[in-house]
């Protein structure tokens, strides 16, 4: 009995380190797959052409349900702040303080979260496609590094592509903070807007461009690496699908605190 028990705590030992080792080595990857890609960029070794339909289809697969969702979001916060705050007399800080939330948090978080999950997904697949086709080790045999062909222009493309969603996120956000507002507590706009202006900082808008640039680049590295990593048949495909939805949502919560908590 005492030696089953030993066993099964050895074992459990054993399995969340070798867990541990594989987040760890996986994360690796990803940083060297960073370099690298700076390093091709670097010496000018961009596939421009390929950076742009990488550009078009992350911005066409996810800027409408991104919207949407943001719009919603806005709406909500708006709607939770606009009671409380007409009961007090406050309801001149609702547009304020329904922007920062927007710009802050809600738009670059959530924008990234969306396109991982449409493009970030699309990505994982199709390069979990190519690898177990064998079509990357036919690149690898050609002397093409599987980094510089794909993983530099989706990487780049994502860059740019969740910022610029992002600003138009922000937009959609607080005008559907504004279009409730109105609606709840018949909140004029001009006192709406005139809040946004007096409370949004500057340093806001530079911390939600700073955060949606390093998501756009985290999202697409991590899901362009789970793709290249994936092994056996469709089936694996599928996993390799899944756990870059999961990897990629957790990556970018934790990258967002730690941006919050430099930037603030």
């Amino acid at each position: 009995m005492i030696t089953k028990t030993v066993d099964l705590i050895g074992n459990f030992i054993i399995n969340i380190l070798k867990q541990l080792f594989s987040i760890l080595e996986f994360i690796g990857e990803c940083i060297s797959a960073l370099i690298k890609s700076i390093y091709y960029l670097f010496l000018g070794k961009l596939n421009f052409k390929k950076t742009i339909e990488q550009a078009a289809l992350i911005g066409a697969d996810s800027v409408g349900i991104s919207l949407v969702i943001i719009f919603i979001t806005g709406g909500v916060i708006s709607l939770q702040l606009a009671r409380y705050f007409y009961m007090s007399g406050g309801e001149a800080y609702v547009g304020g303080l329904v922007s920062i939330v927007v710009i802050r948090e809600l738009a670059p978080v959530f924008t990234a979260l969306v396109i991982s999950a449409r493009a970030g997904t699309a990505i994982a697949s199709e390069l979990g496609n190519m690898q177990i086709t064998e079509q990357v080790d036919a690149m690898k045999t050609l002397n093409v590094d599987p980094i510089k062909y794909l993983v530099l222009p989706r990487v780049l493309a994502s860059a740019a592509v969740v910022p610029l969603v992002t600003v138009l996120a922000i937009v959609i956000g607080v005008f559907g903070g504004m279009a409730v507002a109105k609606l709840s507590i018949n909140l004029h706009q001009n006192r709406f807007l005139n809040s946004v202006w007096l409370y949004t900082a500057t340093k806001d808008l530079y911390i939600c461009m700073i955060k949606s640039f390093i998501f756009g680049i985290a999202l697409s590295l991590v899901c362009s690496m789970r793709g290249l990593k994936t092994k056996g048949g469709a089936r694996d495909v599928g996993k390799a699908v899944t756990s870059s939805a999961i990897w990629t949502t957790v990556v970018i919560l934790v990258l967002d605190y730690l941006v919050t908590w430099i930037m603030s």
